[in-house]
């Protein structure tokens, strides 16, 4: 057994080729300098073939490393560290040993190995110098069209570059997340992943009346149905729902079915999801549990007064006097003769109010005695003293 020549002062670093034929490597490691210094001692046979294919001059073969080809893509690369990193991962307590690409290296030399090829060949500017110039020209600065660009030196933090990839500093981290967060169903073939269709929504019109007191509709659907047990081939059937109405729902409010959906072998059936839809009304309109109508009124009526006479949601008759000289502005409020509130947990729930107000009707002509006869009527209106309040 004899020693090859280092090509370089820095030291030849050689690894195992992917044909089986292997150098004999050792490690010393300088703390100090951050910088990995590497003895090579080389078997007799073929020594100069294996140092073109392992490019020795250029310092460590960091492709190798990591078990890929110069030409890997991005995720070829991170796939690749995602496999060796959980196999080396000092925390593991492995039984038996698994394989490793340098059965000679021990798994302590070669997790420092496989976080500085990750740290380099991860990083696009670090991997580019690298292709281009090497380990030592990554490792002693190169000068590029945007100007020097410094040394690279390993930090020697493995723990850290495994826990930004895995975000986690445990090698049992995927392990962990599939107990407490459990995969969605699989096929019996387990080479499909069964998705949950996306939901299957339907609008439920309704009158007010049916808001106000509550209902059940019952609303036809059609939906795949598997035609036996085997649960392979599937059928369309018609279904009927009952879809319960809460008294005073909202429109707008979502009634869900959990997968009451189309079946099928491939996905888990979605939700049947009924969103309240509220027709217009003749006489009243909404604001939440609040209902307001329109009441057109003479002008002599806005001025001099007039019974008020209407039916409310629940069709009971209202009636009040109202005495008041009715402006544009003005609303008479019945208190309690709204919607329910759907968000009350009182029993039987408050209801909102029911707002009036007052459409005047001005005459398009008045002849020009009762103008002289309206205008002695505001004089004499006006010139009385307001009480004092």
């Amino acid at each position: 057994m004899k020693t090859t020549p280092a090509v370089n002062s820095a030291k030849v670093f050689s690894i195992e080729l992917h044909s089986g034929l292997f150098l004999n490597t050792s490690f010393e490691y300088s703390r100090t300098s951050k910088r990995t210094k590497r003895k090579s001692i080389v078997g007799s046979s073929s020594t100069s073939s294996i140092s073109s294919i392992l490019c020795s001059s250029m310092g460590f073969d960091y492709y190798a490393i990591l078990d890929i080809p110069r030409d890997a893509s991005d995720v070829d690369i991170r796939l690749a560290y995602r496999k060796l990193a959980v196999r080396c991962h000092p925390g593991n307590d492995f039984h038996y040993p698994p394989a490793l690409p340098f059965p000679t290296m021990s798994r302590e030399q070669y997790w420092e190995l496989l976080n500085e090829a990750f740290d380099v060949l991860s990083n696009s500017l670090r991997k580019r110098i690298y292709d281009i110039y090497g380990e030592e020209g990554l490792k002693s600065g190169v000068v590029t069209p945007h100007g020097f660009q410094e040394a690279y030196v390993f930090s020697n933090d493995c723990m850290k570059i495994y826990k930004d990839f895995f975000a986690t500093y445990s090698p049992y981290g995927d392990l962990i997340d599939a107990v407490t967060k459990p995969p969605p169903l699989c096929l019996d073939d387990r080479t499909t992943v069964k998705v949950k269709g996306p939901d299957m929504e339907e609008f439920v019109d309704l009158e007010l009346e049916e808001i106000f007191h509550g209902t059940t509709k019952k609303m036809q659907i059609l939906r795949e149905e598997f035609v036996d047990e085997t649960q392979v081939e599937t059928v369309l059937v018609e279904e009927t729902v009952r879809v319960p109405i809460q008294p005073g729902v909202t429109s707008g409010t979502k009634i869900r079915f959990e997968e009451a959906g189309d079946r099928n072998p491939k996905i888990i059936p979605s939700d049947i999801v009924f969103v309240v839809r509220e027709k217009d009304h003749p006489l009243f309109s909404r604001d939440k549990a609040d209902l307001h109508m329109i009441m057109p009124i003479t002008l002599k009526q806005s001025l001099v007064g007039f019974p008020l006479k209407i039916v409310g949601i629940d069709g009971r008759q209202l009636m009040t006097e109202v005495v008041d000289v009715v402006h544009p502005e003005y609303t008479k409020i019945f208190k309690g003769e709204g919607l329910p509130k759907v968000d009350s947990t009182k029993v039987p729930k408050p209801r909102g109010d029911l707002c009036v107000s007052f459409k005047i009707d001005y005459p398009d002509f008045i002849p020009k005695r009762i103008r002289e006869q309206l205008k002695e009527i505001f004089d004499d209106l006006y010139s009385i003293e307001k009480p004092c309040v």
